[in-house]
């Protein structure tokens, strides 16, 4: 048998299999290197074979997956038609025969593969360890649904391998070998005993009794909690706060009981349930956790509740209070943020004032700290929030010395640093239905791409998952495939081409991927600016123009949450065009005239952006700096995508 070609093998591990950093670990090089070892393995079962041709379907057919998990075959087929060093190893013929076989190597694809070298791929990319199976349905429900308890998770995974691996199952194997007809005959004993199933299930994903009653806390606390708010955010469902302080105690590696009394520790005190109901659903340990972490008879006054939970809080064991010390620091943390992020400190909502506030604060400190270490990081940390809430402590070398001259800028800057903290909060219990996308558009040379990228490192920094789409038609793609393909089509058509392509590239990123924030420069309604010019130059007949806008209308309010439009006239655009290239060169496309005809369309499409997308927003860059231009963005769209997480958490738990 043929062996593999060494230059495409030197090729692909140099320049291809370094993409895979790029996916998630269940396909990642070592499930490539996998897939391709098996593969080899199954085409020596069968004459005429081109290894070359089953090494690269093989090496390219998960190539995709990180940009779009549901159609990373047809992705993966296309960027290895379209890549130009595999034509010079593989004829057109067996170029197409590969793009077919990565095309057709899921096990979801209804169709038998068109070619053995499909077949081959296909079979060598299905499992032979349950336990992987286990561990990658596990870990796929930790992502996309945290807030599903164990017994739904389980029951999910069985119903999955049922329908996946079972005797009617979706996932053909087309080449077999010993260790998948072994995988069949575990996979029939696993499924044959659904309790058997679920002790496997939790085995393989080290799922024991600590991960077992910290669950059931958990979703104890979310039904005993449902319907209620949080007292100070009534727009809030109140069950994030003790699943926020279970999140704390877990950060400093707290033991699973005391975790679990985290999630339970308000439900005696706001709830139907008594410290009996926690005893006979969690046992004694569990519920006396609970117990020093609940306040007296409410009939009592406010003053007599405090002075008692500060009374008892000295003496207790280390481990009752960290409980206490966890539920200290959720609300403090949330109350630091409100306050920044508005600029005012603002106790009204509370039953006490400030002063009383301070006092119970700093009190309950010193009765956590009493006969324990006080430099444990939990105590340290409630200490900080502590002088920052009461005593207004800042970061002295920011305030004093970045921005010493432009302190305005350094408190504008602070609020929006609490928003994007309390969006990360939120962003740990619930991740939205689809990516928040912001579309960015407007005259040339009124700061956009540096606002861009400044918004984009801005929650960067705060550990979102943002994707920066940049601008298609200045893309490298645009200009050395896409429109030599077309240079010969009618600007109608080519518009229209444009505009699918944009559609695609939509499609591929919001709903195939994980990302929290996409960012795009120029997509939709730029097209629908393009489309007005075009109407009023004649190239467009009014009923084209209305049923372009309407199709660019519908795509944007299926995508785009937000548009963002910068504006500038003409003469300033040109102004800046000439000061920042340092060229005197005559411009071809930044002139005057282009800029008013573009201006002009833009100002005559308002009414389309309002109808095309929930926040329209347009900002006059003339006279405002790109800094000051990022901070009034963000200050704009922050509350909203706020607003969308708050949503989905109402959702979820109310």
């Amino acid at each position: 048998m043929q062996s593999i070609n060494p230059l495409l093998k030197e090729y692909i591990e140099k320049k291809i299999f370094p993409e895979y950093d790029k996916n998630e670990s269940g396909h990642n090089i070592k499930h490539i290197k996998f897939v391709i070892e098996r593969s080899l393995k199954f085409a020596q079962q069968f004459n005429n074979i081109n290894l070359d041709i089953v090494y690269t379907v093989a090496a390219f057919h998960d190539l995709a997956h990180h940009i779009d998990k549901d159609r990373h075959d047809v992705l993966s087929a296309k960027m290895f038609f379209e890549n130009e060093t595999m034509k010079e190893f593989f004829n057109d013929e067996e170029r197409v025969l590969i793009k077919e076989a990565i095309e057709d190597h899921r096990s979801c694809n209804p169709n038998i593969p068109r070619s053995i070298y499909g077949k081959i791929v296909s079979s060598a990319d299905r499992t032979i360890s349950m336990k992987k199976v286990l561990e990658r349905t596990h870990s796929y429900s930790m992502k996309h649904s945290p807030n599903t308890s164990l017994e739904e998770m389980s029951n999910r995974a069985y119903e999955y391998v049922t329908q996946k691996y079972g005797p009617d199952g979706y996932a053909k194997f087309y080449v077999e070998d010993e260790e998948y007809t072994n995988f069949l005959k575990e996979v029939s004993t696993f499924i044959k005993d659904k309790d058997y199933f679920i002790e496997e299930y939790k085995k393989a994903n080290n799922i024991d009794d600590a991960y077992c009653i910290k669950d059931k806390a958990k979703f104890f606390a979310i039904n005993a909690h449902k319907g209620q708010v949080r007292k100070n955010e009534p727009e809030k469902p109140m069950v994030i706060h003790p699943i926020a302080v279970a999140k704390i105690l877990e950060e400093y590696e707290a033991e699973a009981n005391v975790v679990a009394a985290g999630y339970l520790h308000d439900v005696v005190e706001d709830t139907k349930y008594t410290i009996d109901d926690i005893r006979n659903e969690f046992g004694d340990d569990i519920a006396n956790l609970v117990a020093t972490a609940t306040e007296p008879d409410k009939s009592l006054s406010w003053e007599e509740r405090k002075e008692h939970t500060i009374t008892q809080t000295k003496n207790i064991p280390l481990r009752n209070k960290l409980i206490i010390c966890a539920d200290k620091i959720q609300n403090l943390e949330d109350l630091l943020i409100k306050f920044q992020k508005t600029g005012v400190r603002d106790f009204s909502l509370f039953k006490r004032d400030e002063e009383k506030q301070k006092w119970y604060y700093t009190s309950i400190y010193n009765s956590l700290t009493q006969n324990v270490d006080p430099s444990l990081p939990i105590f340290q940390r409630l200490h900080e929030l502590i002088e920052c809430v009461f005593q207004n402590k800042e970061n002295d070398f920011l305030k004093n010395t970045i921005f010493e001259s432009d302190l305005e800028y350094y408190d504008s800057l602070k609020k929006l640093h609490a928003q994007k903290l309390e969006l990360k909060k939120l962003h740990q219990f619930c991740s939205l239905n689809k990516p928040f996308v912001i579309e960015f558009s407007g005259t040339p040379r009124t700061g956009k791409t540096t606002v861009l990228n400044n918004i984009c490192d801005f929650l960067n920094k705060g550990k979102f998952n943002v994707k920066l789409i940049n601008e298609f038609t200045t893309s490298q793609y645009y200009k050395e495939h896409f429109f030599p393909e077309r240079k010969n089509w009618s600007s109608s058509d080519l518009n229209i081409s444009i505009l699918e392509e944009v559609a695609r590239q939509l499609t591929d990123n919001v709903v195939g991927e994980e990302y929290d924030i996409i960012l795009i420069d120029r997509s939709i309604n730029d097209r629908a600016i393009w489309n007005y010019r075009r109407l009023v130059k004649g190239d467009m007949t009014q009923e084209v123009y209305e049923t372009n806008t309407a199709k660019y209308s519908d795509i944007s309010k299926k995508f785009i949450d937000a548009l963002v439009v910068f504006y500038t006239d003409s003469l300033t655009c040109l102004k800046r065009d000439y000061t920042n290239t340092l060229a005197l060169e005559d411009r071809k496309f930044i002139n005057m005239q282009n800029i008013d005809e573009y201006n002009n369309a833009l100002l005559s499409s308002e009414d389309v952006f309002e109808k095309s997308v929930d926040k329209y927003i347009k900002i006059d860059t003339t006279t405002v700096s790109p800094r000051d231009v990022a901070v009034q963005v963000m200050n704009e769209l922050l509350p909203i995508v706020r607003d969308k997480y708050v949503k989905q958490l109402n959702q979820i738990y109310n």
